[in-house]
């Protein structure tokens, strides 16, 4: 019925939400005209002229962007906050995600930008699995500030903690010593090492049982690159694995 009276609006604000969250749409809807169209809204339709009118399909509907829809959100505080970081770490995930929202931020044309980039900073998107979540979440706990899945030296890393270090969490599914990623992981932390890095992989075991230590040893390499910002990493770590990761010492 929208497109019939409006051809070319986009749904916008709460009702991109439901859309995107796959639930019925509910009254007023919300639709973005250009700003030439002099139709006015109803009590059932609120239109907003813009001239942002990028938008995609999705589900049969035509409708604007996840990030110019939480932009729109945010604005008029129409849709709960945690709500909107749920659709938007559910939508961005993986490395596509985040090319995916790179692409959707350089389309976007607004004033706002500064309050949805400090939005998106709090999300955690990007992921690949539950497991980086739990660590990225322990992460910024910790009083860090963290990027997920980016490319560094043309290798991608499950998380960046920002001035500090890259890390990422093997799974022994897809890290297999017989596999090819056991040859390419060897490469990424070399290459690493050599571009001045400070390369840091962990298990999925580590982040269930020794997160404890994966902070402590993250925070050395912060406090180290704090005073000798100039210099190789070199701290005094946590020990040999072997006498207090849960994993190998339980029996």
């Amino acid at each position: 019925a929208i497109r019939l009276v409006r051809p070319g609006a986009l749904l916008d604000g709460k009702s991109a939400v439901e859309v995107y969250q796959g639930v019925s749409l509910s009254l007023p809807v919300r639709v973005r005209v250009s700003t030439s169209n002099v139709l006015r809204g109803s009590r059932n339709v609120v239109a907003r002229r813009s001239q942002r009118m990028d938008g995609i399909a999705h589900r049969g509907f035509r409708v604007v962007s996840l990030v110019d829809t939480v932009a729109t959100c945010l604005d008029e505080r129409s849709v709960n906050p945690s709500d909107l970081r749920r659709l938007v770490e559910e939508r961005y995930k993986s490395g596509s995600g985040v090319k995916q929202m790179a692409h959707d931020l350089k389309l976007l044309r607004t004033r706002r930008k500064a309050q949805l980039r400090e939005f998106l900073e709090e999300c955690i998107y990007g992921l690949d699995s539950g497991l980086e979540k739990v660590m990225v979440q322990e992460l910024r706990d910790a009083g860090f500030r963290t990027r997920q899945n980016v490319v560094v030296e043309g290798y991608r890393w499950d998380i960046q903690v920002v001035g500090v270090a890259l890390i990422d969490v093997d799974s022994r599914k897809y890290h297999q010593a017989n596999g090819r990623n056991f040859i390419i992981d060897r490469w990424k932390s070399n290459e690493a090492v050599v571009q001045g890095h400070v390369p840091l992989r962990f298990t999925d075991d580590c982040v269930n049982y020794a997160t404890g230590e994966i902070i402590k040893l993250v925070k050395q390499v912060a406090e180290f690159k704090r005073k000798h910002p100039r210099r190789r990493v070199k701290t005094q770590g946590v020990g040999p694995v072997f006498r207090w990761h849960n994993a190998l010492v339980l029996p």
